[in-house]
């Protein structure tokens, strides 16, 4: 734990008794260099005192609240027209069918999907995210910046967002009925889900609508609506790769994300359980299809005959000194586990999830 700071008056740097600060230590000169001297380097400006808390999480985290002049200044030249000629050198899916799902309060849209039937009764299926690399250049203040921060974070009230507002939630956000510059991934798939062919690269896109998945779940369960056609293929398509999946071996893991309602002025009053319903999943498969394709065409690119280097993240299998604990415990509920082959063991544990819905050790 860091001792508690000296600040000498001459230090407060504007600072008044009450005030929340930021100080930076500037030696050790106190008590035989026990305890640090410091200066004043911020204040704290807050309009209440949830704003306050807010705050000091994101800074006790090592979280900044505010972008460098330098980062701001770099995001307010960058143009908001889109270069013909940029347009040019990617493909085009301004024509074709392209809708964003997300939660009714997201403030940045970053991924896309379009739906195209083609003469031969298959589907082209494009997944799409938000290019960044147009807007942010390697070894820029913005490119730096971000690179030091490597996330938003999200907060129950707000997002401290990695790259400045303009950037992440007008330029990079896929909002309706605006041409926007992406990376993709497309599909041309069966209508039973069999992927025939795969594409990669830049495109350019515009949204025809946003949709929360509030009401892309209404569309799924009523059948009606806009975009329903589109929305029901979709969700077929996706209801087949999550079959495949599971059958494959995987997992069903699910968590229970937790939401609070808050006032005007920041304070909790409601708690909202986030179920993950059909149009959660819908999305889901397919981020999941364009990353593993993603990830099987990159495996393949050698560089001087050697692959290329490639970050994954991937769920480990569990080792066994955390898994024959947990098998016994199971056990005493009446599970039984296959423990013959990876494979089985992700069948034991679906087994074991279908069985508990609805029981009271659904929640142990």
């Amino acid at each position: 734990r860091t001792p508690d700071i000296y600040v000498p008056e001459r230090s407060f740097n504007g600072a008044k008794e009450g005030d929340r600060v930021v100080v930076k230590v500037k030696g050790w000169d106190m008590d035989g260099g026990k305890r640090p001297i410091g200066e004043v380097v911020s204040i704290l400006d807050a309009e209440n005192i949830n704003d306050i808390a807010m705050k000091e999480i994101l800074l006790e985290a090592g979280f900044p609240i505010e972008f460098p002049d330098d980062v701001m200044e770099e995001a307010a030249r960058i143009p908001d027209a889109i270069p013909e000629e940029e347009i040019k050198n990617r493909r085009d899916f301004r024509g074709i069918l392209t809708v964003t799902i997300d939660p009714v309060d997201a403030k940045d849209f970053d991924d896309a999907l379009s739906i195209k039937v083609l003469k031969n009764g298959n589907l082209e299926i494009g997944v799409h995210i938000a290019d960044v690399s147009h807007y942010v250049a390697p070894e820029t203040a913005l490119d730096e910046f971000a690179y030091k921060k490597a996330t938003s974070v999200y907060l129950p009230d707000r997002v401290n967002p990695m790259l400045p507002e303009h950037i992440s939630n007008v330029l990079c956000s896929l909002r309706p009925k605006e041409d926007k510059l992406t990376f993709s991934a497309v599909f041309e798939m069966t209508p039973k889900g069999a992927v025939k062919n795969y594409w990669l690269g830049r495109t350019v896109i515009h949204s025809n609508h946003r949709f929360t998945y509030e009401e892309v779940q209404e569309i799924i369960e009523q059948e009606t609506g806009i975009y329903s056609d589109e929305i029901l293929l979709l969700n077929n398509i996706a209801r087949r790769l999550r079959k495949k999946r599971f059958d494959a071996g995987a997992i069903n893991f699910s968590s229970t994300e937790v939401r609070f309602k808050l006032d005007e002025n920041g304070k909790p009053i409601g708690i909202v359980v986030k179920e993950s319903k059909e149009s959660h999943q819908l999305i889901e498969e397919f981020m999941l299809l364009a990353n593993r394709y993603v990830a099987q065409h990159i495996s393949k690119i050698e560089v001087n005959k050697k692959p290329l280097p490639f970050p994954y993240r991937v769920h480990d299998l569990p080792t066994e000194e955390k898994l024959q604990p947990f098998i016994a415990f199971a056990r005493k509920f009446g599970h039984k586990f296959d423990t013959s082959t990876p494979e089985k063991v992700a069948e034991s544990f679906n087994q074991m999830l279908r069985d508990v819905e609805g029981k009271p050790e659904k929640h142990v």
